[in-house]
């Protein structure tokens, strides 16, 4: 059965943040990972009320998607989500739930806040897993209808769900980024350790990606020593936050073009397995480590981008 109704936006409730610091001339619209896993005889989509559901998003949002909150205001729409293997199951009955659930939330979330917070400001959408397969989406819907919405988008940021050069070519709307501080770009990447053969279930076929340390398209090696540093989160065996700790120049990366992802080969893959996912993210796929081990380089990178923008739209 495919539920019917969708969620209500003008309720404050059904945001987890909704700021507005005059200071900061940009916002933020995040669209956080999967957080619902379902128990036996839950559905294959949680209602937006449902709370471990809100639990887990909001300690990612504080933990991880607080990548940007130095560079804009916070509007983070709960969203009604498919647990993780119905999304891996793409049958159409699951793809059909997918796009009057999360889909259909997602974009009058986003309807909602153009036509009642953005007040004219730009923007940058960012994403992690199905929040950034959802923005892909909702780049690939709204943004081909509303060019007023690319003209005011520094860039979104669609991290742990691969980009593909079939899926610009459907989309000549929009662009991948090629440097560091070009703007009305997507961004994207997915983390692995070295020698990786499995499948990764967020790299689709012909998927691409930036370095996110020396924010180059080639396969050069950037550094660790060149990194601004990554934000680890460090939980116990049963999922638990034990502790979120700074490491600085810890992070070194490179583009592998055939498996079209970021190669990460100073990160421990223990430190980041998916406590309860290991059957879709086997030991080597850093998909947990996505934000955490470029969090000071993102945020830098999006101050960078802002500016450029900023600066055009003073000439």
């Amino acid at each position: 059965m495919v539920c019917q109704y969708t969620t209500d936006y003008q309720d404050r409730n059904n945001w987890m943040f909704c700021t507005f610091d005059p200071s900061l001339q940009v916002d933020i619209f995040y669209v956080y990972p999967t957080a619902y896993y379902n128990n036996p005889g839950e559905p294959a989509i949680c209602p937006v009320t449902h709370s471990a559901m809100r639990q887990r998003a909001r300690e990612n949002v504080i933990n991880k998607g607080s990548v940007f909150k130095t560079v804009g205001n916070y509007f983070v729409p709960y969203y009604r989500q498919m647990s993780l293997e119905y999304l891996v199951d793409q049958k159409k009955n699951n793809v059909r739930k997918f796009i009057a659930g999360p889909v259909t939330d997602v974009i009058q979330a986003f309807t909602y806040y153009m036509e009642n917070f953005n007040s004219g400001r730009p923007f940058i959408l960012a994403g992690h897993s199905q929040g950034s397969l959802l923005i892909s989406i909702l780049l690939a819907t709204s943004f081909k209808q509303h060019s007023e919405y690319r003209q005011s988008m520094v860039a979104a940021y669609i991290i742990g769900y691969g980009i593909t050069q079939q899926y610009l070519e459907n989309n000549p709307h929009l662009r991948f980024a090629r440097g560091e501080t070009d703007y009305g770009v997507i961004i994207s990447y997915n983390t692995e350790a070295p020698d990786i053969t499995v499948e990764n279930i967020t790299v689709p076929r012909g998927s691409i990606a930036i370095n996110p340390v020396s924010w180059k398209r080639d396969e050069t090696v950037a550094s660790s020593r060149l990194s601004l540093g990554s934000r680890i989160v460090i939980k116990n065996k049963t999922g638990q936050l034990i502790d979120v700790v700074d490491r600085p120049q810890y992070a070194d990366a490179r583009i592998d073009v055939n498996r079209g992802v970021i190669i990460c080969s100073t990160a421990n893959p223990e430190d980041f397995q998916i406590i309860g996912g290991e059957k879709y993210f086997p030991l080597g796929i850093l998909h947990n480590g996505d934000y955490s081990l470029y969090y000071y380089d993102l945020r830098k990178n999006a101050q960078k981008r802002v500016c450029a923008f900023l600066a055009s739209q003073s000439k």
